[in-house]
């Protein structure tokens, strides 16, 4: 194995893996053979012998390995063993009387060079003063801590220096000839050391150096500097060529970096084991701060294994062929049967090989081609100006066969035939439709959908009417399935309508769909419109009763029963219960004891309620990508099953007010002037930029993935996004690098509407980079969020530790 990192610049500064090309990505690992290794015997380890016997021993080493930093003061170490006269490991009490080589000793390369800056006009116009410069310890060019630096050699920062003589009249000068507000002592004004005292008419004046705009690796500083004649008034007579400094670089210190201590012991002795070591983030001072302020992904690491030796025993893994690859194309795997056995090849239980690290049992194998998606060129824009739709050719094609059945590509890997681009701004609005749904029918007829929204310039949502009804595409399409099977499916009859006489009965009576190995297995019941489907004759719903003639002329009539309350699981239904006579009118002489039900228990159905995707696989054998309803917390939520094909689908979130309500930007366009913040902080295409910032991107999102357990949603997973300009941005993230006035122009917009969710109120953003202004704004439900971001340059995410938490709403 191999570490493989994507890195940036000249010095291989290490960026996220996404700035670098994934098709080009070199192999971490590889396969490897070796010679098989020998038997254990007993020549190779010296046993301890008798007490009596004297063995001749001694200590052996080997080289010193490489020091554990680069530059500055690290650690090295070597191999120590106790050896006889043969060569072979002894115990290392027989080499007790011998002095131990040490194993550890601290090695150091000096790294660094000081750098002295230019030096500083003199404090004063006159008389004798201090210049001053800036120094740092720097490698290649990066400021890094002054101890890697010799401090023998440091160059000084400050020396005096020598102007002409003051003249003698501004001494003689009296009080009351002092300029207004003068003070009457310069030396004891506040600042004095740093402002210049006028010795001559029409003088630059400097005020002190403002604040670093960077709290590290470089940034810039800030000063007054006026024009002012003999009197300390403000003229513009100054010689312009001689004019100071207004502004200069400046640096605060290198940002902190990961600072790792010496690894400890193993906790084996052979057989593999396990060893740790402290890895914090700190300052170049010392100060140890939190994880998240130093990079993660150049995070050392702080555990690996160690003497992975085997140990002394008759015990060893066998090795059995390896069989063939699991599949006729593509990328597959081999399997081998591992079995632990004595020497004499007697197969034992798997315990007596584990002090030894069990071989591989599986490793990826490659077949020939398998047939792939080919996707042609990009026809031209539907439109001229503003927002289109461009659509391309795409076929299942097999290398040196050419186009085959699209059956035998995988249709989830299939490219989009469609996308949406942006030209020239303009007025115009047009339809952009996404891609079909499923087919809403399992079997039979049914419909697929789409959605058909109406765009207008910089592919902000519009009004259906901007756009023209005639040119609208069809969201609606019919499908067609395998055909469905029905039965007729019957209730319990019910209790006589009529206490005494001549009564009725009724009983549920439903069209019902057959189960078949596509369906599930249960019957559906059908709508009653759906009767003409089932085979003829209809089972009669009704059917008179009679329990007993009436005794007197008044009797309880009973209508009949409504349908159950629920569609699944226990529900209610009821039914008008009246006394009446044998004319029909309304009597108050039926006996009370007699009075029929007028409510009653039912269930048409159990209801089955799944926590994951994995649960419907397992359960009812699904292996379907689609839309499912699963119990979240407490509530049942329509959730989106992905990679159902697999044995560890991940559920995903449709945000269905749209991708239009559901994007993250980082802004491209950079102000020439970046303290500035024009239009009062609206966005103009003609501002005075330059567009050529290459963090910039632009994604919309139609689902998220959503962590059932912990409600958290994982921004990065962009698989059902959709990049429009520029890189992929994660999931409520925005930011720019327009301005370091408080003036963000980076967006992004959270709508889960209609999904039963809503972001927790502990949900915060957090800042990234320089001067970030960060603008959230909340509905009151909490399901609608919209922010604004940015800086110079900067961006915001949601807060590391707790993520994007959502609640059900």
């Amino acid at each position: 194995m191999r570490a493989v990192r994507c890195v940036l610049g000249d010095y291989g500064d290490s960026v996220d893996d996404r700035e670098c090309n994934a098709a080009a990505r070199p192999r971490d690992s590889q396969d490897c053979e070796m010679p098989a290794c020998p038997q254990t015997s007993a020549a190779q380890v010296t046993p301890r012998p008798d007490n009596t016997v004297q063995l001749v021993t001694q200590w052996r080493f080997g080289s010193w390995t490489s020091c554990s930093v680069s530059c500055g003061k690290g650690k090295r170490a070597r191999y120590v063993s106790c050896r006889d006269a043969q060569g072979g490991v002894a115990d290392e009490s027989y080499c007790a009387h011998l002095p131990r080589p040490p194993e550890f000793s601290t090695c150091f390369s000096p790294c660094g060079q000081w750098h002295a800056g230019e030096w500083s006009a003199c404090s004063v116009t006159c008389s004798v003063g201090r210049t001053t410069r800036h120094v740092v310890c720097s490698d290649y060019h990066q400021p890094v801590d002054q101890s890697l630096c010799d401090p023998d050699e440091r160059p000084a920062a400050e020396q005096e220096c020598t102007a002409a003589p003051c003249p003698s009249a501004y001494n003689r000068q009296h009080i009351y000839e002092q300029p207004y507000g003068y003070p009457q002592d310069p030396g004891r004004h506040p600042g004095h050391s740093s402002w210049n005292v006028p010795s001559a008419d029409n003088q630059w004046r400097t005020g002190p150096w403002g604040a670093c705009s960077s709290t590290c690796a470089g940034g810039f500083q800030r000063r007054v500097v006026v024009c002012q004649d003999a009197d300390g008034r403000s003229n513009s007579y100054c010689d312009e060529r001689v004019k100071p400094a207004e502004s200069k670089s400046c640096d605060s210190g290198p940002c902190p970096l990961w600072n790792y201590g010496v690894w400890g012991e193993c906790t084996q002795t052979c057989g593999g084991g396990r060893k740790t070591r402290l890895v914090v983030c700190q300052r170049p001072s010392g100060q140890r701060l939190n994880d998240y302020n130093c990079d993660v992904l150049d995070k050392p690491h702080d555990v690996e294994q160690c003497n992975l030796q085997s140990c002394p025993g008759a015990a060893s893994w066998h090795r059995r062929p390896w069989k063939p690859c699991s599949v006729s194309c593509g990328r597959g795997t081999k399997q081998r049967e591992i079995a632990c056995v004595f020497q004499n090849q007697t197969q034992i239980k798997d315990a007596y090989c584990g002090h030894l690290p069990r071989p591989r049992a599986q490793k990826a194998c490659r077949a020939r081609g398998c047939p792939a998606w080919k996707a042609n060129r990009w026809r031209e824009c539907s439109v001229t100006c503003g927002s289109g739709v461009q659509q391309r050719d795409v076929y299942c094609r097999l290398k040196g066969s050419g186009r085959v059945r699209e059956d035998l590509c995988s249709p989830h890997l299939r490219p989009p035939t469609v996308q949406v681009c942006q030209t020239a701004e303009c007025t115009r609005y047009t339809w952009v439709a996404s891609e079909w749904e499923q087919c809403n029918a399992t079997c039979g007829e049914g419909m697929k959908s789409r959605k058909v929204r109406c765009i207008g310039p910089g592919l902000t949502p519009a009004h259906d009417d901007r756009c023209g009804p005639s040119t609208r595409p069809p969201s609606l399409h019919h499908c067609r399935e395998e055909p469905c099977l029905y039965t007729w499916t019957t209730g319990e009859w019910s209790q006589c309508s009529a206490s005494c006489g001549v009564g009725y009965q009724q009983r549920f009576v439903s069209c019902s769909l057959m189960p078949s190995s596509s369906h599930s297995q249960r019957f559906h019941a059908q709508p009653s419109s759906a009767g003409k489907i089932c085979p003829q004759p209809h089972p009669p719903a009704t059917q008179p009763c009679l329990l007993t003639e009436c005794p007197h002329s008044s009797y309880w009539k009973v209508g009949p029963w409504t349908e159950c309350s629920l569609t699944c699981g226990a529900g209610v239904m009821e039914r008008r219960v009246e006394c009446v006579t044998s004319k029909g009118q309304m009597s108050k002489h039926c006996r009370p004891s007699d009075r029929p039900e007028s409510q009653a228990a039912c269930q048409e159905r159990q209801c089955q309620a799944f926590t994951s995707c994995r649960d419907i696989q397992l359960n009812q054998g699904v292996r379907m990508d689609g839309e499912y309803y699963l119990k979240v917390k407490f509530r049942t939520l329509q959730i989106y099953c992905a990679e159902m094909q697999t044995d560890f689908p991940k559920e995903y979130v449709t945000l269905r007010s749209g991708q239009t309500d559901n994007y993250s930007e980082v802004y491209g366009h950079r102000l020439i002037s970046p303290f500035e913040c024009p239009y009062n902080g609206s966005r103009r295409q003609d501002c005075d930029c330059r567009n050529d910032y290459l963090a910039a991107g632009y994604t919309l999102f139609h689902k998220v993935r959503l962590d059932l357990n912990s409600l958290r949603i994982m921004i990065t997973d962009l698989r059902f996004s959709q990049t429009i300009h520029g890189r992929p941005v994660p999931f409520a993230t925005a930011g720019d690098c327009y301005s370091a006035a408080k003036c963000p122009q980076g967006q992004f917009s959270i709508n889960l509407i209609g999904t039963g969710l809503k972001v927790a109120a502990n949900t915060k953003w957090t800042s990234q980079g320089n001067y970030v202004s960060v603008k959230v704004h909340r509905s009151e439900d909490g399901t609608r969020i919209y922010g604004r971001c940015g800086g110079f340059c900067g961006k915001c995410i949601p807060h590391a530790h707790h993520g994007l938490l959502l609640q059900v709403h």
